[in-house]
């Protein structure tokens, strides 16, 4: 019988679930509030709608080739490279002025994000044979659901009292507070 305790001991374990929760939570702020700051430099709902699109892929696209790269280089490091790339897109995002710049951050966000989750998914899955696939992956599902349900409140209220920017500002830091405690509970894990 899975044991849930057993899987809360895992050092990888706890360092997904701390990375796709604060992950999740400056994801889900950047979703609601991206459009809106696009808008602020006058991009058309069209063009913002073209932007997103083109962002999602290239995701789409370069996720085999991450796929590819996660299993012939160090997963653990794939991860903390991709996602410390994404954390500073984040914050580079609030100094965009045109379409151009916004399409160039949006580029890079991807190859980042394609960088990061499958490796990512290959270090669950290593777990997963454990602790149980269905039982690790809806451990990490919860984590990164939690966040999706709470990043938009938390980035709304950040929003309201400081500024649309400071919601990237946010996920930016969030994203590295992330990484921070992979690269803690991950520390005794050298594949």
């Amino acid at each position: 019988r899975l044991s849930f305790r057993e899987m809360s001991a895992s050092g990888i374990i706890r360092g997904l679930f701390s990375f796709r929760l604060v992950e999740a939570l400056g994801r889900g702020g950047i979703a609601a509030f991206f459009p809106i700051f696009a808008s602020t430099i006058g991009l058309s709902i069209s063009v913002i709608g073209i932007l997103l699109t083109i962002n999602m892929l290239l995701v789409t696209l370069f996720t085999p080739v991450g796929g590819m790269i996660a299993d012939r280089f160090n997963r653990k490091t794939l991860t903390i490279t991709g996602s410390l790339l994404l954390a500073i897109l984040l914050a580079i995002i609030p100094l965009a002025s045109n379409f151009g710049q916004l399409l160039a951050v949006l580029l890079i966000q991807g190859i980042g994000g394609a960088l990061s989750m499958p490796a990512a998914a290959a270090l669950a899955v290593e777990e997963g044979r454990k602790f149980g696939m269905g039982s690790t992956m809806s451990t990490l599902f919860l984590a990164m659901s939690i966040g999706m349900a709470i990043g938009p409140i938390v980035s709304g209220g950040i929003a309201d009292w400081l500024s649309v920017n400071w919601v990237f500002y946010f996920g930016a830091a969030l994203g590295l507070v992330g990484t921070g405690l992979f690269i803690w509970f991950t520390r005794g894990y050298r594949g």
